[in-house]
């Protein structure tokens, strides 16, 4: 019978002599105390072999030395046994969904939430902390879009050369608006900014869409001018935000663009409104109204974007015919001076839903385009992509950008800081326009909206994305402007639906509401409707639970999400 390994510790004279037992010894007595304390590999387990749960394939269970070796596998989320999460969890507050006593979440899931919730602790109470928070729950095979609305409008996002820049949102000056016999606007305010600009001293332009006119008819569409520090201009006393051109009413503002001073034409603002009619109001645009430079698509067509590009001219993106039917793309050329107005089709083999224009530094135009919503959708692929066009006489040259599986979804805004990067503002939704018959909430792809760096330079690299902005900012971006090294970002919120009403908005203009708007992407969904239904109330369940927990405490909220929960 072998002898454990403890006796020379132990006195002679305990272990020298010959037992009286042959049967039983005093190095056979300690071999189950070295056994249990340290591990003898003799072939004999102490309980029934298994795995062990620390991962160890050795028969039996890990000795105390092992076990004590390894204490600090227990406190890693990654790690620990499963069946310690729960008690790991509950070191930082955390406690795992169920239902009627059953866990929603896999093993992944509890995992990696317990592993991140470090990151919402730090941020709790602000909207950057619920938003993380939001995200870390909304894991699995059903992962809705979580946007927090908490009225920001405008962010700044830095360019550097890393990956989540931490983007920040100046204080929004808020229209008042008394509800108490329907709203009322007691003071005007920067609200839904679709569009935005910047003049060559900085000054900001942005254009703002109100609310929709069947629930504010007195919140009219305005233009603001911000200085470099973001604050708009002031009139009266007491001094109260004053819009460009105050008694011009506008339509659905759809794009801005500054045209610098040039011999004989003074430093001019466009306005481009949703029915194509261009605007222009001259520097120090102090002017009351206004003047309507030319009327492109009277009747017809759906004018997305406008730029300028070197010799003066406007270029205006048109989707050609309404979101509901297929896009007949299409850029107009505005001479100002005299007026002159030539329009060009794009090819729609390669600009099949168009979101956003750019004029490179080349004249070459980029366009933002949010693919084909027809098209069987790629895993892993947004749909989107990025075109670059080069203009020559009758034929005009079609490129994209990037492959055909990349991560862009809606890209709605493109800009260049860097000479061998472009920077693209997505959306993150497809199909971009809300339906008319459909959920506008149940699309075909619904992610996170944020900003990406796409690599232009020739090479190996050329094509290739980054995100670059932190998660959770932004509702639905659809403006953006680089200002020296950094970015711009107007977000307007919720676009107008037939589903959403006065309460889908009130964030932006209640400084106490918070607006959650929820997307679900129809592949991630059941096809069965009762299973779909019980999908999405979970869902929605589940989050609403989680914002009243987490939301600053001073504040309530609304969820805005499909019409049918």
């Amino acid at each position: 019978m072998p002898e454990s390994s403890y006796l020379r510790h132990l006195p002679p004279v305990l272990w020298k002599d010959p037992p009286q037992d042959p049967g039983f010894s005093l190095g056979a007595a300690l071999c189950v105390f070295e056994k249990i304390l340290t591990g003898i590999d003799d072939g004999v387990p102490i309980v029934p072999a298994r795995p062990a749960a620390t991962g160890d394939e050795r028969r039996g269970d890990p000795s105390v030395e092992d076990r004590i070796a390894r204490l600090d596998r227990l406190f890693d989320p990654w790690t620990t046994p499963p069946q310690f999460l729960p008690w790991l969890a509950s070191w930082v507050s955390l406690r795992f969904p169920e239902l009627q006593g059953r866990q929603l979440w896999d093993e992944y899931q509890r995992r990696k939430a317990t592993a991140e919730i470090h990151r919402v602790h730090r941020r709790r109470g602000m909207r950057a902390g619920l938003a993380t928070f939001l995200d870390l729950y909304s894991v699995g095979r059903v992962r809705p879009r979580v946007a927090v609305d908490d009225g920001s409008s405008l962010f700044l996002v830095p360019v550097t050369s890393g990956a989540s820049v931490p983007v920040s949102a100046p204080a929004p000056f808020r229209p008042l608006l008394d509800e108490s016999g329907g709203p009322e606007v007691r003071r005007e305010g920067l609200m839904r900014p679709w569009c935005v600009a910047h003049g060559p001293d900085d000054s900001l332009f942005v254009g703002d869409r109100g609310l929709p006119m069947d629930l504010a008819p007195g919140l009219r569409r305005r233009v603001w001018r911000l200085d470099p520090r973001g604050r708009p201009d002031l009139t009266g006393s007491p001094p109260l935000p004053r819009p460009l051109a105050p008694q011009q009413v506008f339509g659905q503002i759809t794009a801005l663009t500054v045209a610098p001073a040039r011999p004989g034409r003074p430093e001019t603002l466009y306005i481009l409104d949703g029915a194509g009619k261009i605007f222009s109001l001259a520097a120090p645009y102090t002017a009351e109204t206004a003047t309507q430079l030319t009327h492109l698509t009277p009747g017809s067509g759906f004018p997305l974007a406008m730029t300028v590009d070197g010799q003066g001219d406007l270029l205006v993106l048109d989707r050609g015919l309404q979101p509901e039917e297929p896009a007949r793309p299409r850029v107009f050329v505005v001479r100002p001076a005299p007026v002159n107005v030539t329009a060009k089709d794009l090819d729609p083999a390669f600009v099949k839903e168009p979101l956003a224009l750019f004029v490179d530094h080349d004249g070459a135009l980029v366009v933002g385009d949010g693919g084909d919503r027809q098209a069987p959708a790629e895993a892993e692929a947004g749909c989107g992509n990025l075109v670059r066009i080069v203009r020559g006489g009758a034929q005009w040259t079609h490129t994209r950008l990037l492959p055909q599986r990349n991560p862009l979804v809606a890209p709605t805004a493109v800009a260049r800081v860097d000479p061998d990067a472009l920077h693209v503002l997505d959306a993150g939704l497809q199909p971009f326009w809300p339906s008319a018959t459909a959920d506008p909430f149940i699309l075909r792809t619904a992610r996170a909206a944020g900003v990406l760096r796409v690599e232009t330079a020739p090479g190996p690299g050329a094509g290739s994305t980054l995100r670059v902005s932190e998660p959770g900012h932004f509702v639905n971006p659809t403006g953006m402007t680089a200002r020296g090294r950094q970015l711009i970002i107007c977000d307007p919120g919720q676009i107008e639906s037939s589903g959403v009403r006065l309460d889908g908005y009130r964030s932006r203009f209640g400084p106490f509401d918070i607006n959650v708007v929820i997307h679900f992407s129809e592949s991630e969904l059941s096809t069965d409707p009762v299973e779909r239904r019980r999908e999405l109330r979970q869902a929605v369940g589940t989050i609403k639970s989680i914002v009243r927990q987490h939301m600053p405490a001073h504040c309530r909220f609304s969820e805005v999400t499909m019409t049918e929960p």
